[in-house]
C-alpha cells in the first residue's frame, strides 16, 4: 500500500501565494508612488524653466522701456493667471563713487492653499540717477 504522505506535491502552499501576493503588491504600490513623485518633480522643473524664460522676457521689456526697470512694483503674468512677479530693491551701494541699487525680480506661482511658491529669482544692479 502507498501512503499519501509518500506523494510529492508539486504546487504552493496557501501561505506561499499569500506572502509572494504581499511582496508583489508592495514593489506595484512603491513603484507607483516613486512615479507620482518623479511626475510632480518634472511639472516643476517645466514651471521653473518657464518661470526663467518669462523672467528673461520682463527684464527685456522693463529695460527697453524708457523708465527702466521699477525699483518696487507689482504684476501678473498673462500667459500664466496663477503666476505674479514682483521687483524690489534689495541693497543700495557705491562702486567707483557711481550709486547702484541692487534689484531683484522674483516670479511666485500661486498655489491652490494660497501660498506663494518662488519659480525663479535674478538680481540686477541699476544705477541710481542724481
Amino acid at each position: 500500500m502507498i501512503s499519501s504522505h509518500s506523494k510529492q506535491n508539486s504546487g504552493f502552499t496557501l501561505i506561499e501565494v499569500v506572502v509572494g501576493l504581499t511582496l508583489m503588491a508592495t514593489v506595484v504600490v512603491a513603484s507607483l508612488l516613486a512615479f507620482s513623485a518623479h511626475q510632480k518633480q518634472i511639472r516643476q522643473a517645466r514651471s521653473k524653466i518657464a518661470a526663467v524664460q518669462v523672467a528673461d522676457d520682463l527684464l527685456n521689456r522693463m529695460s527697453a522701456n524708457r523708465t527702466g526697470i521699477p525699483s518696487s512694483a507689482t504684476g501678473t503674468i498673462i500667459d500664466h493667471p496663477n503666476w505674479t512677479w514682483r521687483t524690489r530693491v534689495t541693497a543700495e551701494t557705491i562702486r567707483a563713487e557711481i550709486p547702484l541699487r541692487i534689484i531683484q525680480l522674483e516670479i511666485f506661482e500661486r498655489q491652490a492653499d494660497s501660498n506663494l511658491n518662488l519659480l525663479a529669482s535674478t538680481s540686477v544692479v541699476k544705477a541710481i540717477e542724481p
